[in-house]
């Protein structure tokens, strides 16, 4: 009787192990398909704040409900590269970073779709600090949006849609993709967003 229970209760066991692995798989997979990274277009920023101990963008990545959009001109090497930031406050000017550091002048600079429409960077209430590119994933030609309402949605100029930043879902107009998000980090110096 011993010899039959040994092999029944290696069975079961076996089969829970392997039921937990699957419903743990199941979850991990699914938390991955909440927070989809855009892989459409390149994304590549980074921000040295000890070169920049008052900008804007520090800001964001540390007050919940926060948020900028970033653009660039320039290269680095060539031409002065130049990050411009604006603050969804509607008060505070268009603020104009030089980039003079190696640390940021060495890593190439892509913002998403295009670097003149740039990216939303900040920190979300509920879902932590995330970048999103700022040209809508709804029409076909790239669409600067802008901050609309509390500030705390962006609208594309021509498919009216608008988006939540809090969690980049369409919350008014047509059916369509989320904006197109990528991850951000903040050490505490530099700022980073990428896909």
């Amino acid at each position: 009787m011993k010899r039959k229970c040994k092999p029944l209760i290696v069975s079961l066991l076996f089969t829970v192990h392997c039921s937990l692995f699957t419903i743990l798989c199941s979850l991990f997979i699914a938390c991955e398909a909440e927070t989809p990274v855009s892989r459409k277009y390149g994304c590549q920023f980074v921000f040295d704040c000890e070169k920049h101990p008052t900008s804007l963008l520090i800001a964001a990545v540390r007050n919940p409900g926060s948020y900028v959009y970033v653009t660039t001109t320039g290269d680095g090497a060539s031409t002065v590269r130049h990050v411009y930031v604006t603050s969804n406050d509607g008060k505070t000017p268009r603020e104009d970073n030089i980039i003079r550091s190696d640390r940021e002048n060495l890593t190439s600079c892509v913002l998403g779709a295009s670097n003149s429409i740039g990216l939303f960077i900040g920190l979300t209430n509920f879902n932590g600090l995330w970048a999103y590119d700022r040209s809508c994933p709804n029409c076909a030609h790239l669409q600067a949006m802008d901050f609309t309402g509390n500030r705390q949605k962006v609208i594309c100029p021509k498919c009216h849609r608008t988006y939540d930043l809090e969690t980049g879902a369409i919350v008014d107009g047509e059916d369509g993709d989320p904006l197109m998000r990528y991850y951000c980090s903040f050490d505490g110096t530099i700022i980073h967003a990428w896909n």
